[in-house]
């Protein structure tokens, strides 16, 4: 995957936008697509789900890297579970299309904890919006409105931060909650994620070598588990 902190340092803050690329094989220049998600506004849900969901567990198998791999029996995430709601990336639709939702077992393992964690510390807090994580076989997960040069070996989720107004929709730096989502980012280190993508403009910190800054993640953070097999 590369060395972090090489990849930080040759990210300026004010990097020209490119791609989800993450880092690994490619600079957020190099990347092919960019990400684009429309401005609908915000998407007022009203379930409230306190049961966890239904899952057709297997053991999974990453495939190459992130950037450059497939993904073998894939679990798929449930559309909606405790504390989370998964959404469209290129629509702000929701819930998610299944084709979107699928990762390795631990990976959905994690979401599914991570969600359970935000019920159980937030309970009058809208739901956690959970947007892309892989293709069930893996592959690239590239063309218009979709934009993601990693997210190619069940790896890695997007999730959407927290807002301040208490709506389930898109955040940006205006309107994010930046004390939640700074707990948020805690969390997923503690659940042990090697690498979290934040958007330039978040006032949001972590460990160095976890926390990388990375241009087109201002409305959402990149999230990558190990491989534990």
């Amino acid at each position: 995957m590369g060395a972090l902190a090489a990849v930080a340092g040759m990210v300026p803050l004010a990097a020209a936008a490119g791609g989800d690329a993450g880092p690994g094989l490619a600079s957020p220049a190099a990347a092919a697509v960019r990400l684009v998600v429309p401005d609908i506004g915000p998407t007022r849900i009203s379930q409230d789900e306190t049961s966890a969901p239904e899952v057709a567990w297997r053991d999974s198998h990453a495939l190459g890297t992130p950037n450059a791999g497939g993904l073998r029996f894939a679990v798929r995430l449930p559309a909606r579970g405790v504390g989370y709601y998964t959404y469209d990336p290129s629509t702000s639709e929701v819930p998610s299309p299944a084709w979107r939702r699928h990762g390795t077992d631990h990976l959905v393992r994690q979401i599914i904890a991570v969600g359970t964690w935000w019920r159980e510390g937030h309970p009058r807090r809208p739901r956690l919006g959970i947007g892309d994580l892989s293709r069930p076989d893996g592959g690239l997960f590239g063309g218009p409105g979709v934009g993601h040069a990693s997210h190619q070996n069940g790896l890695d989720v997007d999730i959407r931060l927290p807002r301040r107004d208490g709506v389930e929709g898109r955040a940006d730096p205006g309107n994010y909650d930046r004390e939640l989502t700074q707990a948020l980012v805690g969390r997923l280190i503690d659940q042990g994620a090697t690498l979290v993508l934040v958007g330039p403009s978040l006032d949001v910190t972590g460990r160095g070598s976890v926390v990388v800054r990375w241009p087109n993640h201002d409305d959402h953070l990149h999230v990558r588990f190990p491989n534990p097999g």
